[in-house]
């Protein structure tokens, strides 16, 4: 540009401009709650869409829309039995006591999901019966119908829903005979088993 400077002369002016631009980008980020994200000293703490003004490098405005996804943590409690001996598998533990056990794991969200674990441990149960009959009869034991002398086992079901193993000792004692002859004279009579005989006869 020509003006004219102080004496009244041309004074011949140069301007070197240079237009600097302003720029835009785009954020996609995860936080897991109760973690916020911080952009242009702002935190965020809800899933959502927001527009953050900024300055770039040349000094110019920078346009920032963040895409951001707060994904929730979770916790699960797990009620569990087992019979001992058996053991119970969790997150790589094999557990054979009762308590409660915590592990952490990621969840669907990517964020912690604390699983909390009370395991009950019940015990079988082991019980011996003795038992006498004489035959011809029978015993009967869960099911079976016995008739000699022996040692049996039947596993049953306890009342914590564990094994109970019964054993049963049986002896099947044998009737006997015998046979004798008496006399008496009357009016005596013969006493045998609690019973008076007074007659000739068998």
């Amino acid at each position: 540009a020509t003006l004219v400077n102080a004496e009244g002369c041309d004074s011949l002016v140069t301007l070197d401009l240079i237009v600097n631009q302003p720029s835009t980008s785009h954020l996609t980020e995860r936080v897991c709650s109760p973690n916020t994200f911080s952009l242009g000293g702002q935190a965020f703490s809800s899933t959502g869409v927001y527009i953050v003004t900024l300055s770039n490098a040349v000094g110019c405005d920078s346009v920032v829309t963040l895409n951001l996804e707060v994904g929730m943590p979770s916790s699960t409690i797990l009620t569990e039995s087992i019979c001992s001996p058996a053991v119970y598998s969790f997150n790589g533990q094999a557990l054979s006591s009762s308590g409660t056990y915590t592990a952490q794991f990621i969840n669907a969200e990517g964020c912690d999901s604390i699983v909390t674990l009370n395991l009950t441990v019940k015990q079988p149960t082991f019980a011996t019966l003795a038992q006498t009959i004489c035959a011809p009869s029978t015993y009967n034991f869960n099911g079976q119908v016995l008739t000699s002398t022996g040692i049996y086992t039947a596993t049953l079901v306890n009342a914590e829903g564990c094994d109970s193993l019964v054993t049963l000792d049986l002896i099947v004692n044998q009737p006997s005979s015998s046979h004798f002859t008496e006399r008496v004279c009357s009016p005596n009579t013969f006493s045998l088993g609690g019973q008076a005989f007074s007659s000739t006869g068998v």
